[in-house]
């Protein structure tokens, strides 16, 4: 890969993945009602934990998460740790209304609002317009606005994280990053 191609794909990965906080929702998704749906929900109040069952699927304006498994835990009134599993769990959001959604999967979505940290983890994938980033965690630091991902431990003993960008993702918008 030459130079120039080198540097267009880093600046779409920037693009991509080390973007504001807003890129990965709408402005008006936090002001949306979350709507959860389930086969069973239970409620432990002395764990301060409400887990969904079966079929999970949770609705906040565009946000979208699919899982086997939902578990919100509260350490006050408010929920501090959200836990998708599933096979794998999906979120899908809309970053802006002339953006496509950002697609991530992963066997366990973690999101801790104490560290304002999106953890995607095992067989984790994000994927935008094409272009994919794959690892075994992904880290996205909502507040410092950057995403740091590890790779699947391969038979040498390395961990390998694979960033797929398509060639006309190189062409267009790249080089105004």
């Amino acid at each position: 890969m030459n130079r120039l191609a080198f540097t267009r794909a880093l600046r779409l990965l920037l693009l991509l993945i080390w973007t504001p906080a807003s890129v990965w929702a709408l402005d008006t998704d936090r002001e949306q009602p979350i709507q959860i749906t389930a086969d069973i929900a239970i409620r432990d109040e002395v764990a301060g934990e409400t887990r969904y069952e079966g079929n999970v699927v949770l609705i906040q304006g565009s946000l979208k998460i699919t899982a086997d498994t939902l578990s919100v835990l509260h350490e006050s009134s408010d929920a501090d740790r959200i836990i998708a599993i599933g096979k794998p769990a999906r979120l899908i959001q809309q970053p802006a209304p002339e953006q496509t959604p950002v697609d991530a999967s992963a066997l366990r979505i973690e999101y801790i609002r104490s560290k304002d940290l999106v953890r995607l983890l095992d067989d984790a994938r994000i994927a935008q317009n094409g272009s994919t980033l794959s690892g075994d965690q992904i880290d996205y630091l909502v507040s410092q606005r950057s995403v740091r991902a590890a790779g699947t431990t391969g038979s040498d003993g390395q961990g390998r994280v694979e960033v797929v960008i398509p060639p006309e993702n190189l062409r267009t918008g790249a080089s105004d990053a």
